[in-house]
Order: C-alpha cells, then sequence, then structure tokens
C-alpha cells in the first residue's frame, strides 16, 4: 500500500533542491552560484538533445539526469576538494536508496542510480556527459559576464571527461558563442538592432 505522506515527504525533500547550491565553480571564485535543482533541469534536457542526437534512448538519458543528485538534499553539493577527501560515493548511494524507498517506482530509480554511476550503457554515458556539459555552459557565462580566466581551466577539464563525439562538438559550438546570442538572434530583436547600428552609423 502507499504510503501518501512519504511520497509527499519525498516532494518536500526534492523541493529543497532549490535552495543547495553548487559549490564547483565557488572554488573559482564565482560568488552567485546556480542551485542543484537549476542544474538538474537543464542537465537533463541537454541528456534528452545528445541522446537524440546519439541514437539513444532520449526519456531514459534525461530522467536518470533528471534524479541523478538527489542525495545532494542530504549530502550537499561537494566540490572536488571536499569529494577527494570525504570519498562520498558510498554515502551518496545510501541517501538515495534512502529517499526513494517509500515511492511507487523504487527498484526503478535505484537502478537509474547504479546505472549513472557505473556510466556503462549509451544513456549513462550521455547523462554524465550532460551533466558535465551543463557546468561547461554555466562556466562560459561566466566567462562572457567578465569571470576570471580560471574558469575556463573548468572548461577544459570537462572536455577532458566527455564521452560523446556530439558533446565534444557542442562544447566547440559552446567555446566560440556568445551567453547573449540566443535573443540577440530573434526576428524583432535582430531588426531593432540593425536599426540602431544604421541610426548610429549616420551619427543620430
Amino acid at each position: 500500500m502507499l504510503n501518501f505522506k512519504k511520497i509527499v515527504n519525498f516532494f518536500f525533500e526534492v523541493t529543497h533542491l532549490k535552495r543547495v547550491k553548487r559549490s564547483g565553480l565557488s572554488l573559482l571564485g564565482v560568488e552567485e552560484t546556480d542551485s542543484v535543482a537549476e542544474h538538474c533541469f537543464v542537465a537533463a534536457q541537454m541528456a534528452y538533445i545528445l541522446a537524440k542526437m546519439e541514437n539513444a534512448d532520449a526519456e531514459h538519458a534525461a530522467v536518470m539526469t533528471l534524479f541523478h543528485d538527489n542525495s545532494e538534499t542530504r549530502m550537499g553539493d561537494l566540490n572536488l576538494v571536499q569529494s577527494y577527501y570525504l570519498k562520498p560515493k558510498k554515502a551518496e548511494k545510501r541517501a538515495f536508496f534512502e529517499q526513494v524507498k517509500n515511492l511507487p517506482s523504487t527498484e526503478d530509480l535505484q537502478q537509474l542510480f547504479k546505472e549513472f554511476e557505473e556510466g556503462v550503457t549509451p544513456e549513462a554515458v550521455i547523462a554524465r556527459d550532460a551533466d558535465r556539459l551543463e557546468l561547461a555552459i554555466q562556466a562560459k557565462c561566466h566567462v562572457d559576464m567578465g569571470g576570471n580566466k580560471s574558469l575556463q581551466n573548468w572548461i577544459d577539464r570537462v572536455r577532458s571527461l566527455l564521452k560523446t563525439d556530439s558533446a565534444s562538438h557542442l562544447l566547440d559550438v559552446i567555446e566560440e558563442s556568445n551567453m547573449n546570442e540566443w535573443w540577440r538572434a530573434i526576428k524583432g530583436i535582430k531588426e531593432e538592432r540593425k536599426k540602431v547600428e544604421h541610426a548610429l552609423g549616420k551619427g543620430i
């Protein structure tokens, strides 16, 4: 029989991910970092797109990515230095398994966690690439906003870890692009910018 109270408690717990801040980029002096929830939201969509590009199961990759950091409600987001000393993998597994033990799909979710950690299936490889690619694009945003040069080292580290050709090619484009290009390319805005540039060219 389903325990609705425990399911609701799970909902409250994953809502807490909106308040758990990512810590990786803070090592490089970034003060305003995104939350774990924000990271997972973007990374899951990246995983879906990457899986389509790699002819893998997009829904499976996206769901795996969406759930992969749930244990951080209990563990926090450990950066490279903290992870080196604390060796958190066993604790992350314990926290995740305890989180989902009262849900309707406990075994499925536990298998998703193990699949992501093992990183062997095509979908797990894609999920891990999406996880890293989201960090790279976040770092690139800070570079474009005038962040320090150390952020490029973080992007370079991500590049060394990517496994799929699609993710590597996307990272090439990310590095060549500016974070503001998406909205500047909207037709109406693009036309307005041309008018302003034309007027400025005439000295108006």
